[in-house]
């Protein structure tokens, strides 16, 4: 059998092709909404025939008749929303359903049910369709990168992925207008349809592209992916994994299917994300003290036995309302039993026998104390959290082992006082968010400092050990303890942090109105016509002298109009003709333009030698218009100064920038001046702290104030933080904990991000980041059980 050889395709048309193909899938969309809603409707009468509560029979009866009457609205609607999607940035680069994959933990309390519902089923049909559509999705990713232009898949470049087409799937039946709770049963009930049918679009927008004579590109194989074995790994290649990214998980992405954690039954013990939305809005009321069987006992009295005669109904009408009731108490104390169950099981074959008073004795002690769900949630909620933030690779190993002794006391916080996990102000929080970040400051256990730093945390942590925590107010006064500790060094770096910051503001100012007074100077007419060296001059040192006189002394000021006089003058004075037709004049001025030079250099402090270099090249000129002049000879040519280019760091006085530590670009970019060269530096501390670091520089341009960093400086790594930023982000401030300055314009910052001289430890406070792990767990639990 003979196979037919592809046509040749153009360079040009690669871009048409690839925009031919999303049309065409955006317009299948139709066809395979039309296929959902068919198998919606399947779905649906299935589970009407099931239902014997007659609200939900009677909710999935509606939701069926309104699906048949969007049907169309849903078919027309779909093919735009996917071209939307596949236009938009998110489409072509980011997960599409932020919603989905990124859950943060402070967002669940705003939610509402329907949200937290919508947000786990969405993410569920994504996981399920991925799952189903990985095999033909695999190969389109190596055809359509092809296509794009690039050298290798990049899986998140495809706009074909899953989660974009479950995002338009959220866009167009948002469109209909009808109620969220009719939203998710439609959501639901088409989830099963969506896997195959991209597995079909993907397979024919594949093949098309086949014999369009495209060629495949290759997958990046994963660093020490050839450690696994030649032909196991090159089996699981091909394959997509479900990106945990999208489902809230925090673990590394996988290679194949097998690593994907397999669908689970209803598991009672599980933290959800429903449970943990649950516990945060204050759903799951706290049981009052005493015996958990004797509680039951007492609300199935009030429920139940207490509704007799007094009732203007009589006992029998009451039955229906209390009974269940009473049943769903006991279903919460049996849930409450395989909670606390779970926990005591985790934590025992997590270690080895404890003694009741250790910090893990006390842990088992508190889980069978729990008193109902939202307790036992609670204990679940500061144990993952701990165990997150003992985790953390940015913070050192006795650091983290003061986390993990505080734990106790979080715990039995965590029993009497909610607000911990929804007031970022609450004392525990800040207590966490100030010992975390103030660790960040050393790089290693040998940095000068730790040492006190780490006993000073173990001195004023060692009451939390041992007192029964009964509100926040032992945290905040802790919490005050250490500040008051650490005060003496932050008054010596405020004092620091102060002088340079004004010294910054002003340069910012002054450099900022340099900008426009020379954007003036080039719009004049004489400025074409004058030479480059002249121009260069005023609208640098010159525009900032003007400026630093219009700060100080005011706009209206005899030095200021002095100043601004000049421009005009020496202007005339470099002119090739004019000044050559008035000798006179020229011979008059000369002396009171050097002087008026000299004096207002001055009063920027600019350096001897640069203001030496320019009137020498001043006087060369006038020389040149006096000999050209006497002979009666033309003046010869003289460059003049194109369209001015701003380049390099705004300009600092010398004064300015020894006070602020300036780092100034041209000393921090060598590496950059040879692409061919590599830049070699000694490794940051760990591989862990390093993998822990801002990968991209498109990430870490807007990193936040209070951000750590490391930075190359004198030959060696410097651990410093982000304290002030300008009001025009054009000057940066870094300190270290002992009051030690740098500072840098955003050029210098990007070009020391680029070289790999500044890199960032992720701004996001240790505790808020646990807290969302804990979130994305209980987000990833939820999409991989069975509700």
């Amino acid at each position: 059998m003979s196979t037919a050889k592809p046509p040749a395709r153009a360079g040009g048309s690669d871009q048409v092709l690839y925009q031919a193909t999303l049309q065409e899938a955006a317009d299948a969309g139709a066809l395979l909404m039309g296929k959902l809603v068919e198998a919606g409707r399947v779905v649906l009468q299935v589970q009407e025939a099931g239902l014997r509560d007659l609200r939900q029979r009677d909710g999935v009866a509606v939701a069926a008749k309104l699906l048949r009457r969007h049907e169309h609205q849903l078919c027309m609607g779909y093919p735009k929303a996917l071209l939307a999607a596949f236009a938009s940035p998110g489409g072509r680069r980011k997960p599409a359903l932020l919603s989905v994959a990124e859950v943060h933990f402070d967002q669940l309390e705003l939610m509402d049910d329907a949200q937290v519902q919508s947000t786990v089923t969405l993410a569920r049909i994504q996981q399920g369709a991925l799952h189903v559509a990985q095999d033909a999705l695999a190969e389109l990713n190596t055809l359509i990168c092809s296509v794009q232009g690039l050298g290798v898949v990049r899986a998140e470049h495809n706009p074909l992925r899953p989660e974009v087409y479950v995002h338009a799937l959220k866009e167009a039946v948002e469109e209909t207008d009808v109620p969220s709770s009719a939203q998710l049963i439609w959501f639901n009930a088409m989830a099963q349809a969506l896997g195959p049918g991209l597995s079909a679009l993907y397979e024919r927008a594949s093949e098309r592209l086949r014999q369009q004579g495209v060629v495949s590109v290759s997958y990046a194989i994963p660093s020490g992916f050839c450690n696994q074995g030649g032909a196991a790994g090159a089996s699981v290649l091909p394959r997509v994994a479900v990106p945990t990214a999208s489902l809230g998980a925090t673990s590394q992405p996988a290679l194949g299917a097998a690593q994907v954690p397999p669908a689970r039954g209803r598991d009672q013990t599980l933290l959800t994300l429903d449970k943990l939305h649950r516990l945060l809005s204050g759903d799951l009321a706290p049981a009052t003290a005493g015996n958990r069987v004797d509680q039951f006992a007492a609300q199935f009295a009030r429920q139940f036995e207490d509704s007799g005669p007094a009732s203007p109904q009589g006992p029998a009408s009451d039955f229906a309302a209390t009974v269940p009731a009473a049943l769903e108490a006991l279903a919460e104390m049996k849930q409450l039993d395989r909670v606390v169950h779970n926990l005591e099981q985790r934590r025992a074959a997590a270690t080895d026998p404890v003694q009741p008073h250790s910090a893990e004795g006390q842990r088992l002690e508190l889980c069978r104390n729990a008193r109902d769900v939202a307790q036992a949630l609670s204990l679940e909620v500061v144990m993952l959290m701990v165990e997150n933030m003992a985790h953390d690779a940015r913070l050192l190993e006795p650091v983290r082992a003061v986390i993990r002794n505080l734990e106790p006391a979080l715990l039995r916080l965590a029993l009497v006082d909610q607000r911990f996990f929804t007031d970022k102000q609450h004392p525990a929080r800040r207590l966490l968010q100030a010992l975390t970040q103030r660790s960040m400051a050393f790089d290693s256990e040998q940095s000068a400092g730790f040492a006190t730093f780490l006993q000073e945390l173990q001195d004023a942590l060692a009451p939390l050990f041992r007192s029964e925590i009964e509100s926040a107010e032992v945290f905040e006064r802790t919490l005050a303890f250490l500040q008051q500790q650490w005060s003496q060094v932050d008054q010596v770096s405020a004092r620091a942090r102060a002088g340079a910051v004004a010294v910054l503001r002003h340069a910012e100012a002054r450099n900022l109105l340099a900008e426009k007074i020379a954007h003036n100077i080039e719009s004049q007419p004489e400025a074409s016509k004058v030479p480059a060296v002249v121009i260069e001059f005023l609208c640098g040192p010159w525009a900032q002298v003007v400026a630093q006189g219009r700060i100080q002394q005011g706009a209206g000021s005899a030095a200021v109009e002095k100043f601004e006089a000049l421009i005009s003058a020496l202007l005339w004075s470099a002119h090739p003709e004019l000044a050559r037709h008035s000798p006179a004049k020229l011979t008059r001025l000369v002396p009171r333009l050097l002087a008026t030079l000299r004096e207002g250099l001055d009063t920027i402090a600019y350096p001897a030698t640069g203001t030496s270099a320019f009137l020498e090249a001043l006087m060369a000129l006038h020389q040149q218009v006096f000999r050209a002049n006497s002979a009666l000879a033309p003046v010869s040519s003289i460059a003049v100064m194109p369209a001015r280019k701003v380049q390099g760091d705004p300009w600092m006085a010398p004064q300015e920038a020894l006070l602020s530590n300036f780092v100034a670009l041209q000393e921090s970019t060598p590496a950059l001046v040879d692409a061919a060269v590599p830049l070699r530096l000694p490794e940051v501390a760990t591989d862990a702290v390093a993998d822990a670091m801002t990968d991209t520089i498109d990430d870490a341009l807007d990193f936040p104030l209070g951000s750590w960093v490391q930075m190359w400086s004198k030959d060696q790594w410097l651990r410093t933080q982000l304290t002030w930023a300008s009001p025009y982000g054009t000057l940066f401030l870094f300190t270290g904990v002992f009051g030690n300055t740098q500072s840098m314009s955003r050029r210098s910052r990007d070009a020391l991000l680029a070289s790999g001289r500044l890199r960032l430890l992720t701004g996001q406070a240790v505790d808020e980041g646990a807290l969302d792990a804990v979130a994305q767990t209980a987000m990833h639990n939820s999409v991989n059980s069975m509700s």
